[in-house]
């Protein structure tokens, strides 16, 4: 009978499955973009992630997932266009016994795990003179590392120009080459977007059971990542937000310490992350069940300007034109002033993902758009965020299915709330 009793729960609450792996061929393709990219050059580049990931203890950086999916630290990829036999050379971290004795083993080089990356060499530890003298047969050496923050100080760089120097080689540059290729994803790379996107529709939706009046923000975000985490997501795309009253007016709230009260508007930007990929998506709750009258007026300017944006999309549009429309319909509502930041950004591998701004947005890219408008004078602020695809012909809205209008999201408050 309790066994019974298991399955049948187990009909009405699957268990979340991991999240699946790409397969190295997704890799090989997004390589062999790289490489006739480069145009005969060599080109190096580290892994450059961080040890303060939102739940994982080490994040990779965008660039250097998106060409191998290795997710450790310490290593380095070698792309050698006019190789003979070696186009591609990974080179993973040394092993250590005494550290996988505490973390696991690590599995050993050989053809298999080759293979399984999808690279033609591979190797341990750092690129040597040795390694790198036997790619060169390009008359240079390109720097595709991101000139953002220091990137001089990049060991990628400093070993680039290094090689060039040691070899006779000249520099040349193609550091927007990633984010122009990283813009428009593949159908493997949707499939867990719109995933890590229906994910974050059931943490939207226990917010809006749990926004009620006696609770802390603190409450409400916890119950919003159990929602998340028990319908299958591998992480948090970032922080969750839960800002009400006047902490709804803090662009990026992160205390999460005061207690809703009746009246109370609450802005909850929160989403989850499925297989690395992000999701971005903001509501804006009425505590009360209701929006008041100067509530209501911000609010409905913020999903026109919305409707706005999403109007402007089409071919050859930038983020930069769409940035225009925003500011010119909040300026039209006489909010302009409360709105300050932009409209949107990129969302792939990162919840701010790579992109050009300036240019005219491709196929497929994938973004946000979330208007807002801020009051701490009057105790409130409004953002609606959500994500579009960009498609041949304009946009297709991801997030359609989490309420946005004033009426869909009171009425979706009361059912969530009937329900509870």
């Amino acid at each position: 009978m309790l066994i019974g009793l298991a399955l049948a729960a187990a009909l009405v609450h699957p268990t979340p499955q991991p999240a699946p792996e790409l397969p190295a061929s997704v890799y090989q393709a997004r390589r062999e973009a790289v490489l006739k990219a480069l145009d005969g050059c060599v080109a190096l580049l580290a892994a450059e992630g961080e040890t303060n990931g939102v739940t994982e203890t080490y994040r990779q950086d965008g660039d250097f997932y998106w060409l191998t999916g290795v997710n450790e630290p310490d290593a380095w990829l070698l792309l050698a266009p006019r190789a003979k036999y070696d186009r591609v050379t990974l080179f993973l971290r040394p092993r250590d016994p005494e550290h996988e004795r505490w973390t696991g083993p690590r599995e050993p080089l050989s053809p298999a795990l080759r293979k399984r990356h999808g690279v033609d060499r591979l190797l341990r530890g750092a690129p040597d003179r040795a390694a790198l003298a036997a790619a060169v047969g390009a008359e240079c050496v390109t720097v595709i590392a991101p000139a953002t923050g220091l990137a001089e100080e990049r060991r990628d760089v400093a070993r680039s120009r290094a090689l060039a120097e040691a070899h006779g080689l000249k520099v040349t540059h193609k550091r927007d080459l990633l984010a122009r290729l990283r813009e428009a994803h593949g159908p493997e790379e949707l499939a867990l977007l719109e995933r890590a996107v229906a994910i974050t529709k059931a943490g939207h939706e226990a917010a809006a059971r749990a926004t009620v009046p006696g609770v802390s923000e603190r409450d409400v975000q916890t119950q919003i990542e159990y929602a998340f985490f028990s319908q299958g997501a591998t992480g948090l795309s970032y922080p969750s937000i839960v800002g009400s009253g006047s902490n709804g007016a803090v662009l990026h709230w992160d205390q999460n310490s005061r207690m809703l009260k009746d009246g109370d508007l609450v802005v909850i930007d929160a989403a989850a992350e499925y297989g690395r990929y992000a999701s971005d998506v903001t509501r804006t709750y009425p505590v009360s069940g209701r929006f008041g009258e100067e509530q209501a007026r911000a609010y409905r300017a913020v999903y026109q300007a919305q409707e706005d944006i999403f109007a402007a999309i089409k071919p050859g549009v930038s983020m930069a034109d769409l940035q225009k429309v925003a500011e010119a319909s909040l300026e039209r509502a006489g909010y302009l002033d409360a709105f300050i930041h932009g409209f949107g950004h990129f969302v792939g591998l990162d919840v701010h993902d790579a992109g050009r701004y300036d240019l005219p947005l491709p196929a497929c890219a994938v973004f946000t758009v979330e208007p807002g408008v801020y009051l701490p004078e009057k105790g409130f602020g409004v953002r609606i965020e959500d994500e579009v695809l960009v498609t041949e012909t304009g946009y297709r809205l991801l997030s359609k299915d989490i309420p946005r209008t004033l009426e869909d999201v009171e009425a979706w408050v009361a059912r969530a709330r009937q329900t509870k």
